[in-house]
This record gives structure tokens, C-alpha cells and sequence, in this order.
């Protein structure tokens, strides 16, 4: 594997080479793999790993020596401190000596510093627009005897920047007996269409001001609104202290990713 191991070595130098780019190296119907990736043909391979985004990545990453893997080689990769990756692991299969196969995996960053917790519109669009694109927002509590619970909740809204509202329709029922006792819940949104995630942590309690009922009421989908048409539920506000996630998954990895916890 030493002429292999020496292939993959000047192919990857030659990414961030003046010179331009080794494509002797990959056959000519070679194959780049990510998440959700799959680029075909020599050409688009090299155009992929060459391009604004992840040719960044092949420029500025520090990479270690290939060891064997089966009969294919892996290399890792390291990239400055704060990127927001922290680097890749290749996965390279060889046709004779010419790459065939590359397969990318990410590895996690660092965190950045937490920003205060204040909901960007792409958060507030996407908890609000969750129901109607079929991405109901999945809540988690504990119950009275301390068991977990998973919910979907149609009803999860944007009530302000720091804040999230649902509407219960049973106001005697388990859910609002065991908030009582805990009020820590989290709340879950995934769009497994663009990997759009976010997580939130908070602490509920029962608002009962008219104006705040009728505002959590009103913004509910028809669908959920017809669930309590005689409005005996109650309005569950969400205060906020932690919130991340990501607006998508792109060739660098998470697309605008958000930390935010209360009192940073």
C-alpha cells in the first residue's frame, strides 16, 4: 500500500497547491461521498473538492498518515482551532493505484462562545411553520413518577424572543400535573428534508391572563384549534435558557449554527 499511501498524500497537497490540482490521481469515474453526498466522475469530484466551500475545507485542513483500513486507506484531518468543524476522516479505495472512492466524514468543533438566547426569524419560521409542513415540534417532560415522556405538540408556537407556547388542551391531565412537580421540558424540531435541527430547554408555567390565552389560542393552526373549540385548555409558556441547533447541513458542515443560553 506505500505507492497507494503516496497517491493519496500528493493528491490531498495538490488541493491546496497553486500548481493545481493531481487528477492523474482518480480514476476517471471516481466517486466523492459525504452526508447526503454523492458526486460521480472525475471531473465533479475535483470541481466539489476544489469549490468555495469545501475546497476551504482541503486548503486549510492539517492531515495525519494514512493508515489501513481493509484494503482501503483512512487519513485524518485536523483544522484550525474555532473552525467549525474539527476536521474530516477520509475513507480512500483504490482502483490499482488510481483513487476510485472518497468517502468524507466530518468531525465535531469546538463550541463557540453561547450567545444570549434571542430567536432568529429562521427559528420563529420554522417552530411556527412546523405543523404545516408535516414537522410537528416533539416535546419531552417527566411524568409524576419521574419517568419520561415523548409528545408530538401541534400546537408549539413562537410566543416571544425568548419564548415558546403551547396550548394544553386538558387542563387536569397528566401533562400539566407533571410540569407541577418539574417544570424543566425540551422540545425538539427536525426537517429531515434540509437536516435544519434545533433543540430547546426550558421551564414552563401556566399563564392565565385572558389577552395571553387568546393570543396562544388564536395562533394555532385550524386543525388544532378545533381539538378545543370551547377553549377549556390552558396556555403553557416556555421560558428559554438554552437553545442550538442548525439551519442546515452543507459541505462544511452545520449551515449558520445558533448556541444561545440565558444570562450569556
Amino acid at each position: 500500500m506505500a505507492e497507494q499511501s503516496d497517491t493519496l498524500q500528493n493528491f490531498l497537497n495538490s488541493l491546496k497547491s497553486p500548481d493545481g490540482v493531481d487528477n492523474g490521481a482518480l480514476t476517471e469515474d471516481a466517486v466523492f461521498m459525504a452526508l447526503a453526498v454523492n458526486v460521480p466522475g472525475r471531473d465533479d469530484v475535483l470541481a466539489r473538492m476544489t469549490a468555495d466551500d469545501t475546497g476551504a475545507i482541503y486548503r486549510s485542513i492539517t492531515w495525519g498518515k494514512p493508515e489501513a483500513d481493509g484494503e482501503a486507506l483512512q487519513i485524518r484531518g485536523a483544522l484550525p482551532e474555532g473552525s467549525r468543524l474539527g476536521g474530516v476522516i477520509l475513507t480512500v479505495h483504490f482502483n490499482g493505484d488510481q483513487i476510485s472512492v472518497l468517502q468524507q466524514q466530518n468531525l465535531p468543533g469546538t463550541p463557540g462562545p453561547a450567545a444570549a438566547v434571542k430567536l432568529n426569524q429562521h427559528i420563529k419560521d420554522s417552530v411556527n411553520g412546523a405543523l404545516g409542513v408535516k414537522n410537528p415540534m416533539l416535546v419531552s417532560y417527566t411524568d409524576e413518577s419521574g419517568q419520561p415522556v415523548l409528545s408530538f405538540r401541534g400546537s408549539t408556537q413562537i410566543l416571544s424572543d425568548d419564548q415558546l407556547a403551547i396550548w394544553v388542551r386538558n387542563p387536569d391531565g397528566s401533562f400539566i400535573r407533571s410540569i407541577a412537580k418539574n417544570p424543566k421540558v425540551a422540545f425538539m424540531y427536525r426537517d429531515e428534508g434540509t437536516r435544519c435541527t434545533y433543540q430547546f430547554q426550558g421551564r414552563t408555567h401556566v399563564d392565565t391572563d385572558p389577552a395571553v390565552r387568546a393570543q396562544v389560542y388564536d395562533a394555532m393552526a385550524q386543525v388544532e384549534r378545533d381539538h378545543d373549540f370551547a377553549r377549556v385548555g390552558v396556555a403553557l409558556i416556555i421560558d428559554l435558557d438554552l437553545v442550538q441547533g442548525f439551519a442546515g447541513l452543507g459541505p462544511g458542515g452545520p449551515v449558520d449554527p445558533v448556541r444561545m443560553v440565558r444570562g450569556a
